[in-house]
């Protein structure tokens, strides 16, 4: 049996959405005088809701006006492709960055600062990933096992360290930060990494090794010579990631 709308439904629904969006109001059938404002401040209200709460520190960066004016334009003039709402948020980066030029030009970091916020969401949304069975107990010698809901992100911005409204220009640079998602709490954690400390995640990865083989690289691209000063400043940072569930231990 065929459940197909029929043509004059789908027609008031399209130009129902389409006052939600515009405030245009206009002719449907049966519609009672003087209701039909109240959805449109209640749909309005769902996607405020969702952006405010996904992005709380590009509300914290941009004045109210700022604010509630891109979310009142994405709202009446882009047309979301996604049906479940708490991926709607995602589509107001690209609208951004494509229509709103002045607030991009005021806040060189607000694209990058959106899709960091839009990163965490993500993660705390991901499907569970696979846990490896085995282990990390020497940190010097053994490969370190990482856990696989996790990455580094590479930033223009400090958007990891310090307060969206106090960044400018001066402060574009290069910056690496760990996002993992902890295995017993589920919490989302962010983890700033020296350069040095990025290269050693990534090296241990993609190369399937431990510290100990990747000494001459180190000494090669890092001037590091004193190794026993190199243990003692990795050893505390390997602990750390143990205790928050990035390396999988057995300890």
């Amino acid at each position: 049996m065929s459940h197909a709308l029929h043509n004059d439904t789908l027609e008031q629904q399209r130009l129902l959405a389409k006052y939600c969006r515009d405030g245009v109001e206009p002719q449907l059938k049966d519609v009672t005088k003087g209701r039909l404002h109240n959805y449109r401040r209640l749909v309005f209200g769902v996607v405020r809701e969702a952006l405010s709460i996904t992005y709380p520190l590009t509300v914290n960066l941009l004045t109210a006006k700022e604010w509630t004016v891109l979310i009142q334009e994405f709202f009446e003039s882009h047309h979301c492709q996604d049906p479940q709402v708490w991926k709607m948020p995602f589509e107001l980066i690209e609208y951004a960055e494509k229509n709103q030029p002045v607030l991009t030009k005021k806040y060189p970091h607000l694209i990058e600062l959106l899709n960091f916020e839009w990163k965490e969401v993500e993660y705390y949304m991901m499907p569970d990933e696979a846990f490896p069975k085995e282990s990390t107990t020497d940190f010097w010698n053994e490969r370190w096992v990482f856990n696989p809901e996790s990455e580094i992100l590479n930033l223009s911005y400090p958007l990891h360290v310090k307060n969206a409204r106090f960044i400018s220009i001066t402060d574009r640079g290069q910056y690496f930060c760990l996002i993992f998602r902890q295995p017993k709490t589920f919490k989302v954690k962010f983890l700033g990494l020296s350069p040095f400390f990025a290269w050693l995640i990534t090296a241990i990865q993609n190369g399937q090794t431990n510290i100990s083989d990747l000494l001459p690289t180190i000494k090669l691209q890092f001037g590091i010579t004193d190794v026993e000063q190199l243990k003692q400043n990795i050893h505390p940072f390997f602990n750390k990631l143990c205790a928050d569930g990035m390396i999988i231990s057995s300890k």
